[in-house]
């Protein structure tokens, strides 16, 4: 009985064990305005390389969820990222784990970019300038990441007035403020918070008061210091908090996760063909879960610290781009640190300090109108009980034919010392992170893809194919739940796996805008595999990432000033899982015989969602709409996880029954949206 106590709590507050066992020199622009052309709106646009930018301005015409739009949500629409399942807006890109893919804010990395169970990242959109997800050709001053870096930058000009924007949804509110101070000085305000506890009607859960609230803040400052250059002060803080009241079993918990950055960036143009970037940054992120069940207390507590610095020197010849810098970050991370309140014993308490350092430089080189070769390499230096020093090259061939027509090949070997070790497969904050260690060296990913995009009607019909190919090693691998280590069962070393992994596929977009128009479909097809000696006897099973088929679109027709009408449509291949293959009843109680590692497969995600606008006219009012949205318009039940009732008729006779658990079906929203 006690176990099923624990065991009960821990699953509602933590989601554990969810399923059955669970340019190469890329170029970066800072835009002071975003103009939005009177033609041509676009949604997503794919640059060169095949990589990936969101217009921040046509978000807010897009169908809502819950009464907002989220930019970071809208990137699983995308080509090589995976749409996993509901509750989860981790980016999954090109057959890679959660974990491999890194968020930054102007160069600070994000450790936990959603709320609880995905239903919103952590980002206002009114306060970002813009945002590209690199999965091909990456700069060289981006690291630690093996399959993808999502870069998001907020404003950082000084504007002409004041500007004001807000949207009122039903879940939450969140407004952006942009105030000029003088003529050389701005202040960027931001903040959202939650206001309704619909978390626990939506969750269906019996028996069970619960609270759940979460907010985004966000201050910039941005100052024209003349021939110094540009200075940019730019902080964000989130925070999410639930608390639950069991009452059938006098059992409660709560949670809260919060993520805190501050960027202190200072860009100057040394002189006309010279420019230097350098920056400062902190993030710290930090979980705590508490557990109360009748006389037993425990607290469980997870985080990271980074600090770290960059600098970033670029020069421009007539037909050859370079770009050099040192980057240097120090680490303190807390794996997952458990106390048993109750007897004052400490499970697992280990904090690991490390230091990353790098040295990196791109080159550009124009050869002819029709070649173009990017180069990069970096260096990179990482300590913890031992060192680690690799050199990560990056390439990329581009053959431009015409100005409508381009072609493409790259290579990217990549380094990863920080890891995400995964205890859910939704957006919740029982995750934690550990260092590279002899016993879980860095993890190394080798990257090819071959591509080409082509457009035609000036612009307006675009067109794009990519093939890919990665190669993984030292991939990680976890098998236990908190259950098990508040029970003193395992440990964390004795269910992390080290293996081996890869994946392939192709991606290809057609997309077509006009003045009325933006609609782009996307299709992904992929295999994602993994290989550990310790599990599935050593043969290769399908990753949890790992999605057959990735069809997504998105559309935006304006029929007229007045009206926005908008759609996205997602399909993925079902999760893999473990499944059950037999019970039996033993002396210990009941036993399960299950099948091949992850060879069964949740039933196929998809979801219609539709929106409409209504923009009213006012001379107060830059843009002022009232959106309509409907997700999921034909309620389908997509299930985040199985599980199985076994019961024992008067005949002893046992019976399996399997239970398909879903989050939400069709949910309406209305919200208004203005800028003044």
């Amino acid at each position: 009985m006690y176990r099923r106590l624990l065991l009960s709590i821990v699953l509602l507050l933590s989601s554990v064990c969810v399923d059955a066992q669970q340019d190469t020199v890329g170029r970066h622009y800072d835009i002071d305005d975003v103009v939005v052309s009177a033609k041509q709106q676009l949604i997503s646009t794919l640059d060169e390389s095949g990589n990936v930018s969101i217009s921040m301005d046509a978000l807010k015409s897009m169908p809502h969820f819950g009464g907002a739009v989220d930019v970071v949500k809208l990137l699983q629409y995308t080509p090589g990222v995976t749409a996993t399942q509901e509750g989860n807006t981790a980016l999954y890109v090109r057959g890679g784990d959660a974990g491999q893919s890194s968020v930054l804010i102007n160069g600070a990395p994000l450790y936990a970019p959603s709320h609880l169970l995905g239903f919103f990242s952590v980002l206002n959109s009114a306060h970002l300038s813009g945002l590209t997800l690199y999965k091909s050709g990456i700069p060289a001053m981006y690291g630690s990441s093996t399959a993808s870096i999502t870069d998001i930058r907020t404003h950082a000009y000084v504007p002409k007035k004041f500007r004001a924007e807000a949207n009122v949804g039903l879940i939450e509110s969140d407004v952006a403020l942009q105030i000029p101070a003088t003529e050389r000085f701005a202040i960027f305000l931001s903040a959202r918070h939650s206001y309704l506890a619909l978390i626990s009607k939506l969750l269906h859960i019996n028996h069970t008061d619960m609270g759940y609230e979460f907010g985004d803040y966000g201050v910039g400052v941005v100052g024209d210091l003349g021939r110094v250059g540009r200075l940019s002060l730019n902080t964000h803080f989130n925070h999410d908090c639930i608390t639950a009241l069991v009452n059938t079993y006098n059992s409660s918990g709560h949670l809260k996760w919060w993520n805190g950055l501050g960027t202190v960036t200072l860009d100057s143009d040394i002189s006309p063909r010279v420019s230097m970037k350098n920056m400062l940054y902190s993030s710290v992120y930090d979980n705590l879960l508490n557990i109360s069940i009748t006389e037993r207390k425990y607290d469980v507590n997870a985080g990271v610290e980074t600090y770290g610095a960059k600098s970033v020197t670029s020069v421009d010849f007539d037909a050859v781009d370079i770009s050099a810098g040192v980057s240097y970050e120090y680490r303190k991370v807390n794996p997952q640190s458990i106390k048993d309140r109750s007897y004052s014993v400490d499970i697992n308490d280990v904090i690991e300090h490390t230091s990353e350092a790098a040295l990196f430089a791109d080159a550009r080189w124009r050869i002819h109108p029709h070649l173009t070769l990017d180069a990069g390499a970096r260096l990179s230096l990482y300590r913890n009980d031992r060192w680690w020093c690799n050199a990560e090259p990056r390439i990329m061939l581009s053959i431009p034919v015409s100005s409508t027509l381009r072609f493409w090949a790259s290579y990217n070997m990549m380094a990863q010392y920080l890891h995400l070790v995964p205890q859910s497969n939704m957006s919740f904050a029982t995750d934690f992170y550990i260092s590279s260690s002899e016993s879980t060296p860095p993890q190394y990913s080798h990257n090819f893809s071959l591509g080409y995009n082509q457009s035609a009607f000036n612009d307006r019909l675009r067109w794009t194919m990519e093939l890919y190919y990665r190669r993984m090693s030292n991939v990680i691998e976890y098998e236990a739940s908190i259950l098990d280590v508040l029970m003193g069962s395992t440990n964390h070393q004795a269910q992390l796996f080290v293996g081996n992994g890869e994946s392939y596929g192709v991606e290809s977009s057609i997309a077509y805008a006009d003045r009325y128009f933006d609609v782009q479909l996307n299709y992904t097809l992929s295999k994602s595999l993994r290989q550990f000696d310790e599990i599935n006897d050593g043969l290769p099973f399908r990753a949890h990432s790992d999605r057959r088929h990735n069809l997504s679109m998105l559309a935006s027709w304006k029929p007229s000033e007045r009206w926005t009408f908008s759609a996205t449509f997602v399909y993925a291949t079902g999760a893999p899982y473990t499944e059950t293959k037999s019970v039996y009843i033993g002396a210990n109680g009941i036993l399960r015989e299950y099948g091949p590692y992850n060879g069964g497969k949740l039933p196929d995600l998809h979801h219609l969602d539709l929106s409409a606008t209504y923009w009213f006219k006012s001379k107060k009012f830059e843009y002022s709409g009232i959106n309509i949205s409907i997700y999921n318009v034909y309620a389908r039940k997509n299930p985040i996880m199985l599980s199985w009732s076994v019961s024992v008729d008067k005949e002893n006779v046992i019976h399996l029954q399997e239970r398909k658990h879903t989050i939400y079906t069709i949910l309406p929203s209305i919200s208004w949206t203005f800028r003044f």
